[in-house]
């Protein structure tokens, strides 16, 4: 049931020291690829990012320590060439491979990327000028325990019918 991995998914933002696998990355980037893009344009890829040393000049950029801790990084991208909803089509990709890490018992993070830094990030890992890049998806075991979300959590009030 799809609700359960939307229940375990959380921000995860401190990891354990834990290899990821190929087989479980893989797994989580064939969910990606498998979300739906404007007009089925599929022009979504993936950037796996290990190297400690990469990892450390995204730190710098990002000025965030969990870009650096996680064992993985993925950065999605868009040929903008390719697509008529670029933003959308790395959201929908990036909220798939969220509930299939979480469904593995992993750990992600939208790391949002802005315009500015964007372009010195794509400078560093040879991302060609066409391409979008939004976030980084940092993966990893969570360090501590995550609370799923509840039902509790769960507002009816936010649901309309016919008109606000």
């Amino acid at each position: 049931m799809v609700i359960e991995p939307i229940l375990k998914r959380r921000a995860v933002r401190e990891y354990e020291n834990a290899a990821i696998s190929d087989s479980q990355l893989e797994d989580i980037i064939r969910a990606g690829q498998f979300a739906p893009t404007a007009h089925h344009n599929a022009s979504v890829e993936f950037i796996v990012i290990r190297n400690p040393k990469t990892k450390d000049a995204l730190f710098t950029l990002l000025d965030q320590e969990f870009v650096h801790d996680a064992p993985v990084l993925i950065a999605p991208v868009l040929d903008r060439t390719k697509s008529v909803a670029p933003v959308q089509d790395l959201s929908v990709a990036t909220e798939n491979m969220f509930l299939q890490a979480a469904s593995m018992g992993l750990g992600t993070v939208w790391k949002n990327v802005s315009e500015e830094e964007s372009e010195k990030v794509k400078k560093l890992l040879g991302i060609p000028s066409q391409y979008l890049l939004i976030n980084l998806i940092p993966v990893g075991h969570p360090k501590g325990k995550t609370v799923p979300h509840s039902d509790a959590e769960f507002s009816a009030k936010k649901i309309h019918r016919e008109k606000f």
